[in-house]
């Protein structure tokens, strides 16, 4: 009989023996609180063990504390008899029997209460195990498994002479979670129908449901999962194509790039709504990141986005000239926060335009990294640091609330105002004297100074942010997809790309799963019998016009999936049994 066990499990047994180290033949006569040393229970019988057990729960009532070693003794046993445990004589030495019942590891600080016990394997020896209730939530789907004694054990137990009855349960909670690929097969059925009056028949087919590219190998919620994959955690087709074939699933780098195109066909007057959105917004953040598309005559491309708190809007342009990005934003005119690039003055006609606060101040720090001394700009910084500690205790109150958008816009200006007053004052000083001859301190100063009017801009608007950091995380996101899949296979695909960039973060801005949400578009926009969804189909799929209980659908579908699915093979024998009942 070959038995195992872990390590704890052996500690457990020797700790528990004999000081006395029984000799084998003599072990069953040994103290009722006695467990015969490793060498007898790896060799011992089915018998011998059954009789173990029996005089340990005869003799129980004149052990120490027989209560709680008495269940361990049973646990410990009984896995021996279910060849789950396994004592390795070989692999005990002195130090290890030595070990006594009594030991704190095992009784705990005032030997009186054990703290390891029979379902114990698996957790460090010596350590209670604590019960904690742990809050998981976010699951659409919860599976039980029950754990219970067997029947042999039971009977074991009873002929033992121990009374055996179910106490409670002890729950422990955890995720799990499994990587498979459904084979959805949607089978139409076919009826006959007869016309009473006339008897002339015909054929009817039950309709099956939409998918959002019909005629391919793909479902919408596979579409869902694989544009978040790749726009969200910046797969690129090729690994995501080798990971669908560890699961069988043979869609190739090509089928994927064909999907992502045929999808951008469908939902690109998305692109009209989101320009609509954004010329709508009283204050409007603007950046751009360098992107490389295969087939451009350009080396060097961008993707521009528009953004506020509401929305984030991807548009891909060939080079960085500001006339076709901008272009449809001449007549805008609101506030405009931008770095200093020329293109936003030189097209932003009728715009406010703010600057960044953090582009200034990243200039000084650039100084006291390169020269290693602070002193020289320890004003400016000390002047930003003041003014963006009082601007946000003072929009924190103001989203909460707290003051109106005229009170917050009068407190904040009465306290920054001054302070920029003497920031540009001490960056005229320094042009006067020469900026003492430092490089980087003259870059810093006169970027400052030739921005100072869209500097004051920014302290116009209480709905305008200090600096263009939103835009900046925005951009990140399509840098850290540019080091994956370098480039951009074509022009069309990187404007299909800026759109699902689009979709996804402003889905994130209104707390729904970017995953499910591209699954519910894709869901609701398959029952389109036109192939471009037209805008009265796409206005409320917009990330702002959809809620949670909207993706109620997908995870609808989840839930049946998970309730019908069974494994191929399963499948493929129950097909057969029914052909061949049919023949």
């Amino acid at each position: 009989m070959k038995i195992e066990v872990s390590h704890q499990d052996r500690s457990v047994i020797i700790a528990l023996g004999s000081k006395l180290k029984s000799k084998p033949d003599e072990a069953l006569a040994g103290s009722p609180i006695a467990i015969p040393d490793d060498n007898f229970l790896a060799k011992a019988t089915r018998e011998e063990l059954i009789a173990l057990l029996r005089m340990s729960v005869a003799n129980a009532n004149e052990a120490i504390n027989a209560k709680c070693l008495l269940e361990t003794k049973l646990g410990l046993i009984i896995s021996l008899l279910d060849g789950t445990a396994d004592v390795r004589s070989e692999q005990s030495t002195v130090a290890d029997l030595d070990l006594f019942a009594e030991d704190p590891q095992i009784t705990g600080r005032d030997g009186d209460k054990p703290l390891l016990e029979s379902d114990a394997a698996g957790d460090k020896a010596g350590k209670a195990i604590k019960n904690t209730k742990k809050d998981l939530t976010g699951c659409t789907h919860v599976v039980e498994k029950i754990y219970a004694l067997g029947e042999e054990q039971i009977r074991m137990l009873e002929d033992s002479g121990m009374l055996v009855r179910v106490l409670g349960e002890d729950v422990s909670e955890y995720y799990q979670t499994i990587n498979v690929m459904i084979r959805f097969k949607a089978r139409m059925v076919k009826y006959s129908l007869k016309d009473k009056a006339t008897g002339e028949e015909s054929i009817a087919t039950a309709k099956s449901v939409a998918r959002f590219l019909p005629k391919t190998k793909v479902g919408d919620l596979f579409l869902g999962d694989f544009f978040y994959k790749k726009y969200a955690l910046h797969v690129p087709f090729n690994r995501y194509s080798q990971a669908l074939r560890l699961d069988g699933c043979n869609i190739s780098r090509q089928d994927l790039d064909r999907y992502h195109m045929q999808v951008y066909e469908r939902i690109w007057k998305m692109e009209e709504l989101l320009e609509e959105k954004a010329r709508a917004s009283e204050v409007l953040y603007i950046d751009e990141v360098p992107t490389v598309t295969q087939r451009s005559s350009k080396k060097k491309n961008y993707i521009w986005v528009f953004n506020t708190d509401e929305f984030a809007w991807y548009r891909y342009f060939e080079g960085r000239a500001g006339a076709d990005p901008l272009g449809h934003f001449n007549d805008y005119s609101g506030f405009c926060m931008t770095d200093a690039y020329a293109a936003y003055p030189a097209h932003l006609h009728a715009a406010t335009l703010c600057a960044c606060l953090a582009h200034c101040r990243r200039r000084y720090v650039d100084y006291r990294r390169i020269t290693g001394s602070e002193a020289a700009v320890k004003f400016p910084l000390d002047c930003f640091g003041t003014i963006y500690h009082e601007d946000g205790i003072l929009r924190d109150k103001f989203r909460a609330g707290g003051m109106t958008e005229d009170e917050f816009l009068e407190q904040r200006n009465a306290i920054c105002l001054p302070v920029l007053k003497d920031l540009k004052q001490w960056c005229e000083n320094c042009a006067l004297t020469g900026y003492g001859r430092s490089v980087p301190l003259k870059r810093a100063v006169t970027y400052t100074l030739d921005n100072w009017e869209r500097i004051e801009n920014t302290f116009l608007s209480a709905k305008t942010d200090l600096d263009n950091n939103r835009s900046e995380r925005l951009v990140k996101v399509v840098k850290l997809g540019s080091k994956n899949w370098i480039t951009h296979g074509s022009e069309e695909g990187a404007r299909a790309s800026a759109l699902m960039y689009s979709l996804l973060e402003t889905a994130k801005m209104y707390g729904l799963n970017p995953r499910d949400y591209l699954s519910y578009v894709f869901m609701k926009g398959a029952v389109c019998a036109s192939w471009e969804l037209g805008r009265e189909v796409l206005e409320p799929l917009m990330p702002w016009n959809v809620t949670q209980e909207d993706l109620s659908l997908v995870t609808g579908e989840y839930q049946f999936i998970a309730n019908n699915m069974i494994p191929i093979e399963e499948y493929a024998a129950t097909m057969a049994e029914m052909q061949a009942e049919k023949d």
